[in-house]
């Protein structure tokens, strides 16, 4: 056993190594991810605000999602972690993180058999992607034995401290019986070279300063790791949109007739689905304009306003830039039983990003099976996620940007960047071509809408998704 002055000298290197790699993080524009998990709440919460002392707290931030507030409760397991993504040299600590929850809910019997396996599964893509894409993750699993853990909820007893000091969760977590099968998923749930550390959680000092010197071991790493490069997809697809020229025109009583209908109807669904939690993502995507825009009024004229939100996805900012390019979707995923509408989407990042060159050809082939986990942890929950393609011809593009010019009430659409951006069309439709074969799966599939005549368009899209809610509701 190490003698008291050893311990603190050791401890003081250590604050120094830290301070020294948290400079290192912030000239490498890396953003990190340490995760406290295991069952002792009191240990974990110690040593996370050891790690601020030793850190510079100013570019620290200690997260302890409470899964029981509505807004965690009523989205995707992964939703509140993903929130918490860090920002580009920002380091952020979790207590209570999403394999001791999982732990937990299965010891409960929560969450068992397939279940338990497609959890598993997404918190492996979850660590995955966040290293993929240079984030540095640590993670140290604290360890108490049941003993420990008993004798200090005796001395909490009849304190407000008790439920704080020790609660169920580590209890259950810390029985014997329970260890290898908290072993098995803390195991299967990793991410690649992202083991948990597991430590004795008795002796705090001891604790504190193991924890630390693993932590900056693996941030270390982690700095120096070479990102997973990832091939540029071979055998693209050709002639996809292509097959899509044939443009069927709609004329305007039966415009007229067909639209009100849908509209109630999918006004009266929505309703439905609302009570029923069942929420809904729409994604508009398509060339300049291709009609999105037209085809969102239509979709909202007889939606409950307190139960849908139209998100327009413009350049993203610089907090967004200095995040996980999914973040910025992740934080609009609606509440269950909410709908929301995304003009443009996370599939920015193999159409425009891939085309103008804003991601290295890695990063977008990656994006991908990124992009198809995200929809799959939607549709894990019961979401609906239908993604329409608008195509029109580069002809009736052309003839609308003309139309635009000339209305004193569409003028301000019109930038330089659009004529600059029919320079690329075959780059863009050999882009939108590849994601819509890649991405196209049976729990968010694709929809190819013919649209050059933008009646046809907008009642296509409002048949599909009425009939995507009411398969559902059935």
């Amino acid at each position: 056993m190490e003698s008291k002055s050893l311990i603190e000298k050791a401890h003081s290197a250590l604050h120094l190594r830290l301070l020294s790699l948290q400079q290192r993080i912030v000239n490498h524009h890396a953003g990190t991810v340490i995760v406290i998990g295991g069952g002792d709440r009191l240990a974990a919460s110690e040593l996370a605000n050891q790690l601020t002392e030793w850190l510079d707290s100013r570019l620290v931030r200690i997260c302890a999602p409470d899964t029981s507030l509505p807004e965690n409760k009523l989205r995707p397991f992964l939703w509140p972690y993903w929130n918490l993504a860090p920002a580009q040299g920002r380091i952020t600590i979790i207590v209570g993180d999403w394999t001791t929850r999982s732990v937990v809910a299965s010891i409960n019997g929560e969450l068992k058999g397939d279940a338990l396996r497609a959890r598993v599964k997404s918190i492996k893509n979850f660590e995955d992607t966040l290293v993929a894409n240079g984030i540095a993750m640590a993670k140290v699993w604290i360890d108490t034995p049941e003993k420990t853990l008993k004798k200090r909820l005796s001395e909490a007893e009849d304190t407000d401290a008790e439920g704080w000091v020790v609660s169920a969760r580590d209890l259950l977590i810390g029985k014997k019986k329970n260890h290898q099968h908290v072993k098995t998923i803390r195991t299967t749930s990793s991410g690649k070279g992202l083991p948990w550390k597991v430590i004795n959680g008795s002796d705090s000092k001891r604790r504190n300063l193991v924890a630390g010197k693993y932590i900056a071991d693996q941030l270390n790493s982690g700095l120096r790791r070479k990102i997973t490069k990832v091939s540029k997809p071979s055998n693209r697809p050709r002639g996809l949109l292509e097959s899509a020229t044939a443009h069927p025109v709609l004329d305007k009583k039966d415009y007229s007739q067909q639209i009100a209908k849908l509209q109630w109807r999918l006004g009266r669904l929505s309703r439905i689905a609302a009570k029923r939690g069942i929420s809904t993502l729409v994604v508009l995507e398509g060339v300049d304009a291709a009609g999105k825009g037209g085809v969102i009024r239509r979709l909202a004229s007889k939606l409950d306003a307190a139960h849908y939100h139209v998100h327009p996805i413009p350049a993203p900012t610089p907090e967004e830039k200095s995040r996980h390019y999914l973040w910025r979707f992740w934080v609009r995923i609606p509440p269950y039983g909410h709908m929301a509408i995304f003009d443009r989407s996370w599939y920015g990042r193999v159409i425009v990003e891939r085309v103008e060159g804003f991601c290295r050809t890695d990063e977008w082939a990656r994006a991908y099976s990124e992009i198809n986990d995200f929809e799959a942890r939607q549709a894990e929950v019961g979401s609906i996620v239908l993604k329409f393609w608008i195509h029109i011809s580069k002809e009736e593009q052309l003839r609308r940007f003309h139309e635009r010019e000339k209305s004193p009430h569409k003028r301000h659409k019109m930038t330089k960047e659009d004529y600059r951006n029919r320079k690329k069309w075959d780059d863009n439709q050999r882009a939108a071509e590849d994601m819509i074969v890649r991405t196209d799966t049976p729990h968010a599939p694709w929809i190819v809408i013919p649209g050059n005549d933008k009646r046809y368009a907008r009642v296509a899209v409002l048949k599909a998704l009425c009939r995507a809610l009411a398969d559902r509701l059935d």
